[in-house]
């Protein structure tokens, strides 16, 4: 889904819930066991409760592209041809209304999903939307509805148990023990099915959310969706691609080289980010390789850098340069020294050998602050 239509999504789920009958759950112990199941109508909430589900939900459509939203492409063989599949259309076609059914996705997860000993608990909400469309221009919104789009939000919410406090208590006019007991906290994964697509369902695809970035949950995605091999979290495909660059290029691997490609590849993030906002900047394997050779790299170190790709990263051709750099900052590290910089910055980090000793050199600029105390280099 591209962020215009994640939005709209979004927008759905005001404050009153009006476009959903009720909100379906699951809590789920520490031990993997089915605490409770429950069925709230959204009539029966206070105000408050209600605001409080919709930020769980709007909460599943957050998040940058690429990094906290995935869209997963599922196999076109088990479309309509995996119990996977068939269970997630028929949670959708009954608006989440058979029970039988809500039990078989719970059990889905609870046998797949691990959250460290973590107790949770699952959200699910439906609803129909009758889809607007763009007049010829694709200038304004027609008032006409011509189709419906069928959905429905999967959030699954870590459950913490709060500390102890003192609250004020006015009738004692004091500040007293109290315990909040069991709280719901933000959801860590959640999903959207089918995903909507240029203004029409799209069963072939749904809409993943993880807060983390560092953790993604394969496990869940290949039980839920029969996607043998999930995508990488965020911060795992960053480790894995450093690490094969390094390894690859061996010696080559300098600082010049890479300062180039952070240098290269941040330039080519904002000017495809200048071009279309909504769109995932990325890259592909040959301009890294074009950016490597340019810098002098052997021919040889660059074919070792494909296949390896090729192979750590299961064929792929194209990344989200979000994921292979930090676009805010560049770091250089020693075991003594940490140097942080602008991205812009980075081509003018330079290595010179003085006195047999290598030395990694970085402009002073105009000012020069030391533990926040601003100091003079005039006696240098």
């Amino acid at each position: 889904m591209r962020p215009e239509e994640i939005r709209r999504i979004r927008k759905r789920i005001d404050t009153t819930l009006s476009n959903f009958r009720s909100i379906y759950g699951c809590y789920v112990n520490a031990a993997g066991e089915i605490v409770t199941t429950m069925e709230i109508p959204v009539l029966d909430m206070e105000s408050e409760e209600r605001e409080m589900y919709a930020a769980v939900f709007k909460k599943v459509l957050s998040g940058k592209a690429g990094r906290n939203q995935m869209a997963l492409d599922m196999p076109t063989e088990i479309v309509g041809n995996s119990d996977e599949h068939r269970l997630l259309m028929a949670l959708k076609s009954t608006q989440l209304r058979d029970d039988n059914l809500r039990e078989l996705l719970y059990q889905r997860i609870i046998e797949s999903l691990d959250m460290d000993g973590d107790s949770y608990v699952i959200l699910l909400a439906a609803d129909v939307y009758d889809l607007k469309t763009k007049d010829v221009k694709g200038e304004e919104w027609s008032e006409e509805s011509n189709q419906q789009f069928e959905y429905f939000l999967c959030a699954i919410c870590p459950v913490k148990t709060s500390k102890a406090a003192l609250q004020y208590l006015p009738g004692q006019q004091e500040f007293r023990g109290i315990s909040t007991g069991t709280l719901l906290a933000p959801p860590a994964i959640g999903f959207i099915f089918p995903a909507l697509d240029e203004g029409g369902s799209d069963i072939y695809q749904a809409q993943y959310y993880t807060k983390s970035t560092s953790v993604n949950h394969g496990e869940l995605i290949t039980a839920l969706f029969r996607i043998d091999d999930p995508p990488m979290a965020p911060d795992v495909q960053k480790e894995t691609f450093n690490s094969t660059l390094s390894e690859a290029l061996g010696k080559e691997c300098s600082l010049d080289v890479m300062t180039s490609l952070q240098a290269k590849l941040s330039a080519k993030a904002e000017a495809l980010s200048e071009e279309d906002p909504s769109a995932i900047a990325e890259v592909r394997i040959e301009d890294i390789e074009e950016i490597l050779s340019g810098k002098g790299v052997s021919d040889e170190k660059i074919r070792d850098f494909g296949e390896s790709v090729e192979k750590r990263f299961d064929g792929a051709e194209t990344f989200n340069i979000g994921n292979l750099i930090q676009k805010r900052s560049f770091e250089v590290r020693t075991p003594e020294t940490r140097i942080i910089t602008d991205p812009d910055n980075a081509l003018r980090i330079k290595t010179r050998v003085i006195d047999g000793v290598t030395y990694i050199l970085v402009p002073a600029g105009e000012s020069v602050s030391v533990n926040g105390v601003e100091v003079s280099l005039n006696d240098l």
